[in-house]
C-alpha cells in the first residue's frame, strides 16, 4: 500500500513506515504516530489500522509486550472495518506468534484461525502459507502429527501458488524440514529421508547458513532414530562449529531447541552447552519468558543429570520465577483477547447495521413506493440479465406490457385516491402471479410490464389469460368505461428466442406494437407476436 488518497505528507509517512520498518523503530514508530494523529482527526478507520499494525509489528521486534498488543488490537478492528485484508491476516498471525511466545497456544490457535479464515476467502496466498506452517508447527509441538503433516502440506501448495518469492527456498526448507519432521515423529523414517533428499536437491544452493544448520538439525534427529551414528555425529559437528549469536536462530527456535534434547540424550555436554548457551543467550535478549523457561528446563535436565545439586535447585528456582511471569502474561494475553473480541463484535454489529440499511436503501430505490413491485429502476436491471440468459441458453422469453382500460377516465371521475388503490389492486394480482420464471414490475402510471422466462408461448398465454379474468373477478366498478362497466386490462406479449442481433428493447418494441393492436380493435384483450413480424395471436 502505498497511498491513503491524501497526498503530501500523509503519502511522505506513509511511505517512510514501509521503508524504516524492520531496520529502525525509532523513525517507524514517529511516522506511525504522526500517522495515527492525523486518521483520528479525519475519523480513517484505514490509516490508523496502517498505523497501529505497524506501530505493533516494531512493538513486536522490541519485545515490548504491553505496546504491542494495544496496537495490534486496535489495528485489527480498524483493518476490518477498511476491508485491508492482507494487513489484517498479518496482524492475526503475529498475534498467534506472540501469544505461543508467551506459552498461551489455545488463544494463538484461535488467532491463527481468524487469520486463516481471511486468507481463503481473499486467497492471500502467501500469508495463508505462513499461517498454515505456523498452524502446522504448533500441531507438532503438542504431538498432533497428522494434523500438522495436512496444515505442511497446506503451506506447500501455498507456497507454490505464490511463485518464486525472494524467500521462495527459505520458506521451503522450513517446509520439507517440517513434512519431515512429521514423518519422522511418526517413525516412517523412509518417507522423512524422502524430505533429506529433497532438501539437499532443491534448496541447499539458494539457502543461507540459519536454513542449512535448521536442516541439518533435523537430519541430526533423523540419523539418530535410523541408528546412523556417523552421519548423525557429522551433521552435530557442523551444527556446533557453525552456530553463533550473530544468527537469525530464533525463527526457527524448535529445531535448535529439540537438538539440544537430542545432545544431552546421547551425552554430547560440549556440544550441549554451546548451542544451549547461544540460544539461551538470545531467548535472554528477546526477553521471551516461555523460550527462557523452555531453557531453564533443559539446563535443570542437564544438572541432575551431572548431579550438580546447587546449579540444579538454583535453575529450578529460576524456573519458579518464570512460571509467575508466564502467569501474569497469560492474564494479560487473555485480557487482550477478550478485549479484541469485544470490538470485533461491536464493529460487526455496526456494519451488520449499515449493511441493514444500505438493503433497506436499495429496496426503496428499487421498489415502486406505491404498488410495492420493482420499479422502472430494478425492471432495466432485471430484464437485461432475463435478456442475456435467453440468448445465451437460446430459450423462449416473452416480454408483456400491460395497461388499465379507460383509466383516465376512471381517474378523472372517481378521484386520484381511488385510481391509486386500482392500481395497487391490480399490483396484488401480478405480486400473486411472481415466481422464478414470472417478474413484474411497475413500467409507469397504469402501465405494468411482465417478463416469461423458459417458457413454452402456450404457457405465456394461460398466464396472461389467467391474470386477465382475476382482474375480472375483481369486479372494480368503471361507470365511466367504454367497454364493460368495470375495470379491465389490455395486454400485449412479444414472445421469442433472441438472436445475435437482437436487443432486449426489440421485446418491449414488439409487446408495445402488440398491446397497440388491442386497443385499436377491442379493449381487454391479448395478443401475441413476434420478432419478426406482424404474426399475432388475438383474444377478445
Amino acid at each position: 500500500m502505498g497511498s491513503f488518497g491524501y497526498g503530501g505528507t500523509v503519502d511522505d509517512c506513509v511511505k517512510e513506515v514501509l521503508a524504516c520498518r524492520g531496520s529502525d523503530a525509532e523513525r517507524t514508530l514517529k511516522y506511525c504516530g504522526r500517522l495515527a494523529r492525523f486518521a483520528g482527526e479525519h475519523d480513517d478507520a484505514g490509516l490508523l489500522g496502517f498505523a497501529s499494525y505497524y506501530a505493533g509489528e516494531t512493538y513486536y521486534l522490541l519485545n515490548d509486550g504491553e505496546h504491542f498488543f494495544q496496537s495490534i488490537t486496535k489495528a485489527v478492528s480498524c483493518l476490518e472495518r477498511s476491508k485491508q485484508w492482507e494487513l489484517l491476516a498479518r496482524a492475526y498471525n503475529i498475534l498467534a506468534i506472540a501469544s505461543v511466545n508467551r506459552g498461551n497456544e489455545p488463544i494463538a490457535m484461535d488467532y491463527y484461525l481468524m487469520g486463516l479464515s481471511v486468507c481463503k476467502k481473499y486467497e492471500l496466498y502467501e500469508i495463508e502459507n505462513m499461517i498454515r506452517l505456523n498452524l502446522g508447527n504448533l500441531y507438532l509441538s503438542n504431538g498432533q502429527y497428522v494434523e500438522a503433516q495436512k496444515y505442511f502440506e497446506g503451506s506447500l501448495g501455498c507456497l507454490r501458488r505464490s511463485g518464486q518469492t525472494e524467500d521462495y527456498y527459505a520458506i521451503l526448507t522450513c517446509i520439507y524440514v517440517s513434512l519431515g519432521s512429521s514423518y519422522m515423529l511418526r517413525g516412517m523414517t523412509e518417507r522423512a529421508q524422502s524430505y533429506v533428499r529433497r532438501l539437499q536437491e532443491e534448496c541447499l544452493s539458494h539457502i543461507g547458513k540459519t536454513e542449512q544448520l535448521y536442516a541439518l538439525c533435523f537430519q541430526a534427529q533423523l540419523y539418530h532414530r535410523m541408528g546412523q551414528i556417523e552421519q548423525r555425529d557429522a551433521c552435530i559437528c557442523t551444527v556446533c562449529r557453525e552456530i553463533n549469536a550473530d544468527m537469525a536462530v530464533m525463527d526457527v527456535f524448535d529445531d535448535f531447541y529439540r537438538l539440544c534434547g537430542l545432545l544431552l540424550e546421547i551425552g554430547c555436554d560440549e556440544g550441549f552447552l554451546k548451542v544451549s548457551g547461544i540460544l539461551e543467550q538470545l531467548v535472554k535478549q528477546a526477553k521471551m519468558v516461555n523460550l527462557q523457561k523452555k531453557m531453564v528446563s533443559l539446563q535443570i535436565r542437564y544438572y541432575r543429570k551431572n548431579r550438580d545439586h546447587d546449579a540444579y535447585f538454583k535453575a529450578a528456582g529460576v524456573y519458579y520465577e518464570l512460571s509467575e511471569m508466564m502467569e501474569r502474561e497469560n492474564r494479560y494475553i487473555i485480557a487482550n483477547m477478550l478485549g479484541l473480541r469485544s470490538s470485533l463484535e461491536r464493529a460487526n454489529e455496526k456494519r451488520r447495521e449499515v449493511e441493514a440499511d444500505n438493503i433497506r436503501l436499495q429496496e426503496k430505490s428499487e421498489t415502486d413506493a406505491l404498488t410495492q413491485l420493482p420499479n422502472r429502476f430494478r425492471l432495466n436491471e432485471y430484464s437485461e440479465t432475463a435478456f442475456e440468459r435467453a440468448k445465451r441458453g437460446q430459450k423462449l422469453l416473452a416480454v408483456e406490457i400491460l395497461d388499465i382500460d379507460y383509466f383516465k377516465q376512471y381517474n378523472d371521475h372517481y378521484g386520484h385516491q381511488a385510481g391509486d388503490a386500482c392500481i395497487t389492486a391490480i399490483a396484488g394480482q401480478l405480486a400473486a402471479m411472481q415466481n422464478d420464471r414470472i417478474f413484474c414490475a411497475r413500467y409507469g402510471g397504469d402501465e405494468f410490464i411482465i417478463i416469461y422466462e423458459d417458457m413454452t408461448e402456450a404457457e405465456v398465454y394461460g398466464e396472461a389469460e389467467r391474470l386477465r379474468e382475476r382482474i375480472m373477478g375483481l369486479k372494480l366498478k368503471h361507470d365511466y368505461s367504454e367497454g364493460l362497466d368495470q375495470i379491465t386490462i389490455s395486454q400485449g406479449i412479444c414472445c421469442d428466442v433472441p438472436g445475435d442481433e437482437t436487443k432486449s428493447w426489440d421485446f418491449l418494441h414488439t409487446a408495445d406494437r402488440m398491446l397497440y393492436q388491442v386497443k385499436e380493435k377491442n379493449r381487454n384483450g391479448i395478443a401475441i407476436g413476434h420478432l419478426d413480424g406482424p404474426d399475432e395471436k388475438e383474444h377478445i
